[in-house]
């Protein structure tokens, strides 16, 4: 088993954990490549199910973003971390297969904190939870998966990138390669359109 450590020791891909991992790539180990995907495949996963419908289009998508990854490999730079450049493939590959596929997608649910910025209370799964509370929070769940999967690109993938991933503003400007200014936007218009979307569903538990 190839250690990355060793060529860390020695100063190589000193600055960002995975340079070492990725410059042996290049240079034929397969062993290499094999630690990273176990890096990131399952954050990798939970981006691509997060923009796509089928669990089991989700599972092709995420072997299919290693291998291009894999290939196209001598074009990482360095100018940002391997895992932007990773997360950039991952979420072109996704807007290529809705394209190809013409549907709608679905994503997660929105965490705790995403869903109080929009107006909505999280969702109490405590033991102690009131049975019908538990009843409509499921039902606001099904409601955002819906209302995600009608929002227009790019504001969903804005959406999915920040408060279903958990990723920075700065993050998502470079994953998706415009600047911070715009990323802003897109998170806030997509967060508008959800808003609007559940305006019906908030109107019909008041």
């Amino acid at each position: 088993m190839w250690d990355s450590t060793k060529q860390l020791e020695h100063g190589v891909g000193r600055g960002d954990p995975d340079m070492a991992l990725v410059q042996a790539v290049r240079s034929g180990n397969q062993h290499a490549y094999s630690e990273l995907i176990g890096r990131y495949q399952d954050k990798i996963f939970s981006l691509v199910a997060g923009l796509v419908r089928d669990h089991d289009d989700a599972l092709d998508l995420t072997q299919e973003i290693f291998v291009k990854a894999y290939r196209g490999i001598d074009k990482f730079r360095a100018q940002s971390g391997f895992y932007t450049w990773l997360y950039r493939i991952a979420v072109r590959h996704c807007i290529d297969h809705s394209r190809r596929r013409k549907r709608t997608q679905e994503t997660l649910p929105l965490d705790g904190d995403a869903l109080a910025e929009m107006g909505f209370e999280p969702a109490d799964t405590s033991p102690s939870a009131n049975p019908e509370r538990v009843v409509v929070n499921q039902h606001l769940k099904v409601a955002i998966r819906n209302a995600i999967a009608s929002v227009q690109e790019p504001f969903r993938t804005a959406v999915v990138l920040h408060d279903v991933e958990g990723l920075s503003q700065e993050e998502i400007a470079q994953i998706m390669g415009c600047p911070l200014g715009t990323a802003k936007s897109r998170i806030q218009r997509g967060r508008a359109a959800l808003r609007e979307r559940l305006r019906g569903f908030v109107e019909a538990r008041d």
